[in-house]
């Protein structure tokens, strides 16, 4: 899979090359595994469990930004952690999946500045997305069986 990293207005961000058809891999996340413990505010790390993160590898896989409006999703099969095209990506278009499919964490948020038309203002726990983005989310089978169970709980 070919990449585009170029800067944008919140720093650098990942293009496709190439179109990317939909349930394509683009990329594994390769980074150390993490426990709650050893992250705060500075730490570059994505979760993958109710205890468990992959910090930054140093490659591609840390460039990935957020929208509200994905073409990717986070696929966890235990510490297998994969982005996968939501849908067909074009050439030229920004690699981008919906950070708050994989967040449980009750204590961080995150202005968001997407652009997109869909824009929730807010990066938050998967668990409060609105409920038309949540069903639309589980219907396509893209949230982690912990952020489910956390929504069905109502809180940690």
């Amino acid at each position: 899979m070919r990449f585009d990293v170029r800067d944008g207005a919140y720093g650098k961000a990942v293009y496709a090359a190439e179109r990317i058809p939909a349930g394509t891999l683009i990329a594994p996340f390769t980074g150390p595994f993490l426990r709650y413990a050893e992250t705060n505010a500075d730490t570059y790390a994505l979760q993958i469990g109710p205890d468990l993160y992959i910090g930054e590898s140093g490659d591609v896989d840390d460039l990935f930004n957020h929208s509200c409006d994905p073409n990717a999703w986070v696929k966890i099969q235990g510490r297998t952690v994969e982005l996968r095209a939501l849908r067909d990506i074009l050439p030229g278009e920004q690699i981008c999946f919906d950070y708050s499919t994989i967040m449980d964490e009750d204590d961080f948020t995150m202005k968001c500045a997407c652009g997109s038309p869909h824009c929730r203002g807010t990066i938050r726990d998967g668990r409060l997305l609105p409920d038309e983005v949540w069903n639309r989310y589980v219907a396509l089978g893209i949230l982690p069986d912990y952020v489910k169970e956390s929504r069905a709980r109502g809180s940690r």
